[in-house]
């Protein structure tokens, strides 16, 4: 009979006690790591979706199975690990988290055009307050409790052989995933539809994961049908003119143009439960009465997303071609691209660019040099400037303006980014003789909305005091002014006004009145007298139509490629990321058949054109 020495240790270190003690331990380590993956589809989910409960089981089953496969790239190249476990669900309640405050904050979730301006998110987050709710909190305990579950699963031994296995197999997984991202279109194959004007929505019905995926395959610009050199050049040649007397920045006549892009700048009192309140921005109505042209003017953001609202204006395109989700300013590329700074600089204007900000938000460092602006003007030239709610006002800004325009006698092409009126608006930060209070419908009060028309009313007053001290100069300026978007606020404001109806269930033209601003061209007193300007208007427009508007209604001459906006416009008079607008006055979505399909599709080619083909000289008059 023969016996045996019992082990001290096996030959990885671990005792013979330990290894007996871990037996019934090992058995548990599939189900504690495969529970891993309706915890992170749990904590992704929760902390933002209200429809989680009731959500199809389809699309739970696929938000399932991409985590699954996103798990198991990070558990293999993780070496099986329990710290690539724990890494993964961290990775997971951060995205929750993230996306319960930027819904919070902005009204809308986190799309991945997003990832490439974190820098500006950073920038601007200071004036948001972050606090823990239950759900969060809910999620917080049980990762925690995961974690601890997990410490008791015992770990793999490495070898050398596994090392090599795991990673190999991690970077096969990578490819198939790349594969299929690249393969397969998300939305034919598992019926995913991220609506641009309800992403909350789809992202709480389909799952923050599969749209999120659908979103990142929607960066990319498709070429339009029917798009070739020839096509662009047909579709100019009507509007290209050998007629045009050559224009200079010498003639007397020509005047300066000044832009104002307003943070957050919208008459709310449009929604009836507001109507004929303090909501109404007086002073603005006192100056449109006697503007060149005034009216609403339709947008592509809510809440934030400032920089398409730029876009669209400087350069006439229409996100409504691009796709939700979607930064051009950090996404493309925009040098040679025709837009209103390259105009005036080909007519000998002096340009410049004012926003009292970091200037690499949205990199509009290296995009306004893109377009062609001679100068930028950010946050370091306004370091003992007047603020309000510490964020520069709107009348620090108009000083500056001023001060550029009574030091040069050249006429100039000023862009003015305001920041004042940015959210969050909950710092109980104003004076008490700044504050506007309007009760909702019900009676009740909101102390952000009142922050927020507290704020408008301000802005409403520096408009008033803009155009008093452009009428006293001795030269011609024209001045656009209007708002990049409403507040994120207006997504539960829109509700509580509406007699508890959503946008949605009111349809287009309703989810529209979310994305409307105001907007004048206005003209001082020496250049009625100097140029010879059309009468008053009031119309309705779309911020890509709004620069060749400017062009037109200040007496300048127009490019081929202005003239076929204005061309555009008669057909489909207002264009944004949710629908159009044709002549008879109705709202369609894309996609539906209408009268207007030549005009949308000719504006798509013409569009795609400018921003994507660089070598194009079609922009020439």
């Amino acid at each position: 009979m023969s016996t045996t020495e019992p082990c001290d240790t096996t030959p990885q270190g671990i005792t013979c006690q330990e290894k007996t003690a871990q037996k019934p331990r090992a058995f548990l380590r599939p189900l504690v790591i495969a529970l891993a993956i309706p915890l992170g589809f749990f904590l992704i989910e929760y902390p933002s979706n209200d429809l989680l409960a009731t959500m199809d089981i389809y699309y739970v089953v696929v938000n399932l199975v991409v985590i699954a496969a996103l798990f198991a790239i990070v558990y293999t190249l993780g070496q099986r690990s329990r710290i690539a476990v724990v890494a993964f669900l961290a990775v997971c309640l951060l995205i929750g988290t993230a996306n319960h405050f930027v819904i919070l904050f902005k009204g809308q979730p986190v799309v991945p055009a997003d990832l490439f301006a974190l820098s500006t998110a950073a920038s601007v987050s200071s004036g948001y307050s972050f606090a823990l709710d239950g759900r969060l909190l809910v999620c917080i305990v049980a990762f925690a409790l995961y974690c601890v579950a997990l410490a008791f699963v015992p770990r793999i031994t490495l070898k050398v052989r596994r090392v090599v296995a795991h990673t190999l197999v991690g970077i096969l997984l990578v490819g198939c995933f790349g594969w299929w991202m690249s393969a397969c279109d998300l939305g034919k194959t598992y019926n995913c539809t991220v609506d641009v004007w309800g992403v909350k929505e789809s992202y709480a019905s389909q799952g923050t994961t599969l749209c999120f995926l659908k979103r990142v395959q929607d960066l990319s610009p498709n070429r339009p049908e029917g798009y070739d050199a020839q096509a662009v050049d047909n579709l100019l040649a009507p509007y290209r003119s050998t007629a045009d007397v050559p224009y200079s920045a010498d003639d007397e006549a020509a005047p300066t143009v000044i832009v104002i892009m307003n943070e957050t700048f919208a008459d709310l009192s449009r929604y009836p439960g507001l109507a004929n309140t303090d909501a109404r921005p007086a002073t603005y109505y006192e100056v449109a009465a006697s503007a060149l042209d005034s009216g609403d003017a339709y947008v592509s953001a809510l809440g934030g997303g400032t920089c398409n609202s730029e876009f669209e204006f400087l350069t006439g395109s229409s996100m409504g071609h691009l796709g939700g989700g979607v930064y051009p300013y950090v996404l493309y590329d925009l040098d040679g691209t025709e837009s209103l700074v390259s105009y005036f600089s080909s007519l000998g204007y002096a340009t410049h660019a004012i926003h009292p900000a970091e200037s690499t938000n949205w990199r509009r460092d290296r995009i306004y040099a893109q377009l062609g602006f001679d100068t930028f003007t950010d946050i370091s030239s306004f370091d003992d400037a007047d603020t309000l709610r510490d964020l520069v006002t709107d009348r620090a800004t108009y000083d500056y303006v001023l001060d550029l325009v009574e030091n040069s006698e050249k006429p100039q092409f000023i862009f003015d980014v305001t920041i004042q009126n940015h959210g969050g608006y909950d710092t109980g930060a104003l004076a008490d003789d700044m504050r506007v209070s309007v009760p909702l419908p019900d009676g009740s009060a909101s102390a952000e909305l009142d922050e927020y028309l507290s704020c408008i009313r301000q802005a409403d007053r520096d408009l008033a005091y803009l155009t008093e001290q452009l009428n006293a100069l001795d030269r011609p300026v024209v001045l656009c002014f209007f708002g990049d978007h409403q507040p994120g606020l207006s997504d539960w404001l829109f509700e509580t006004t509406h007699d508890g109806s959503t946008a949605d269930e009111l349809g287009l033209a309703a989810v529209q009145e979310r994305y409307t601003v105001p907007y004048l061209i206005w003209a001082n007193d020496t250049a009625h007298e100097r140029c010879a300007l059309d009468e008053p208007a009031t119309e309705n427009t779309s911020l890509n139509y709004l620069g060749a508007k400017v062009i037109e209604t200040s007496g300048l001459p127009l490019t081929a490629y202005q003239r076929f906006l204005l061309a555009t416009s008669e057909r489909i008079p207002a264009i944004n990321l949710n629908g159009f607008l044709t002549a008879d006055g109705t709202w369609h979505w894309f996609g539906e058949q209408t009268d207007a399909d030549d005009a949308l599709s000719s504006y798509a080619i013409v569009q795609y054109d400018n921003l994507f083909n660089k070598q194009s000289e079609w922009t020439e008059n």
